[in-house]
């Protein structure tokens, strides 16, 4: 008899960032070796299916979500929680000493940042999955000596499929993907400093924005500003498969972050054949593999940073051996079959399936 699972999580609909991609590729991993009775969202608005599973929203309906979870989830055997702060939902359910496991997935352990009720649920668990040796390591700063965690790299939820990587002629794009938060830490402003300097030497580039978020205006009046304004095209949030037509035209993909335990967009670009260029001050650049998948410098180097992508925008045969390079990495290492197997293989160990 298959292990049942009840998965709460504070987003599952796509759109809603890396954390609710994570918590999708949990469920579709788990499906294949367990049951998944219920899945919650606390705060998404409308329900959205996952491996055969419909989720349900409580729109940020806290209270009434903690009531319904309690009840719910002491009808399985595990509970799996998208990061610390919702597995605080647990605290009725320790009582019947339910087990649990959750995700940590980067800036919200570090030792400056970690919440002491978010340590408390890290400490609790029966296991804990961390996406990188790089969160692993900021994990075990500020909680020392662990013995429940299981590190675990992410990866898409797209599969390989050769014949569908696009062949069309790459346009001078450099692409960022990611949303606009409070800390705006993702190094949007890294790159619209360098962009005249990148259009004096290229002057066909482009340079997209995509992503939403309560600083998406301040992203739009920084671009405004700029001298290369009319080369710098802010998007805002746009759909999946939009997204999708964009990696399929970008000749580049650009994120400066400081603040990524693992950054799953990242995997998604090399999934489109596209390079990366990742900053040196996270876990960016461990998934990247310097001049074999893209590249990687400082992000306060806004000299470097400026040549980095001119490099591989006026490059052809630069730009067509990394992109070879991400493809073949993606399959290899962050396919959603690569991630299934890595996870699968964790959580049993961890005795949850």
């Amino acid at each position: 008899m298959s292990t049942s699972i009840h998965f709460a999580a504070q987003f599952l609909s796509p759109g809603s960032g890396g954390i609710a991609r994570c918590a999708r590729l949990t469920m579709m991993a788990l499906s294949a070796k367990a049951s998944i009775t219920n899945a919650f969202a606390v705060q998404d608005t409308h329900p959205t299916t996952i491996a055969g599973v419909t989720t349900k929203p409580f729109r940020n309906r806290r209270l009434r979500f903690v009531s319904a979870h309690t009840a719910y989830a002491l009808g399985s055997d595990v509970v799996f929680y998208d990061f610390p702060g919702t597995a605080r939902a647990h605290k009725f359910l320790a009582l019947a000493r339910k087990p649990y496991a959750l995700w940590v997935h980067g800036w919200e352990v570090w030792p400056e940042n970690l919440r002491p009720d978010y340590a408390a649920t890290i400490r609790q668990a029966d296991a804990v999955f961390a996406n990188s040796h790089h969160t692993f390591t900021k994990l075990n700063e500020s909680i020392p000596g662990l013995g429940n965690v299981h590190i675990c790299q992410l990866g898409t939820e797209r599969d390989i499929d050769r014949s569908t990587r696009s062949a069309a002629v790459r346009e001078k794009i450099a692409l960022f993907v990611g949303r606009n938060d409070e800390l705006f830490d993702k190094g949007q402003n890294a790159i619209i400093d360098v962009w005249p300097r990148v259009l004096r030497q290229v002057p066909a580039a482009k340079l997209y924005f995509v992503g939403g978020g309560v600083r998406l205006d301040y992203l739009r009046s920084l671009a405004a500003a700029s001298p290369a304004a009319n080369s710098i095209v802010v998007l805002g949030y746009l759909p999946d498969a939009e997204v999708d037509r964009l990696y399929d035209r970008a000749r580049l993909f650009v994120m400066m972050s400081r603040v990524e335990g693992f950054g799953l967009v990242y995997a998604e670009a090399m999934s489109h054949g596209v390079p990366i260029l990742t900053s040196t001050e996270d876990a960016s650049q461990y998934i990247n593999r310097e001049g074999v998948t893209g590249l990687s410098v400082c992000r306060d180097d806004r000299d470097a940073l400026a040549d980095a992508v001119i490099r591989v925008l006026a490059d052809d045969n630069l730009h067509h051996r990394l992109s070879d390079g991400a493809f073949e990495h993606w399959t290899n290492n962050f396919s959603f079959t690569a991630f299934a197997d890595r996870f699968l293989e964790a959580a049993g160990e961890a005795n949850l399936i």
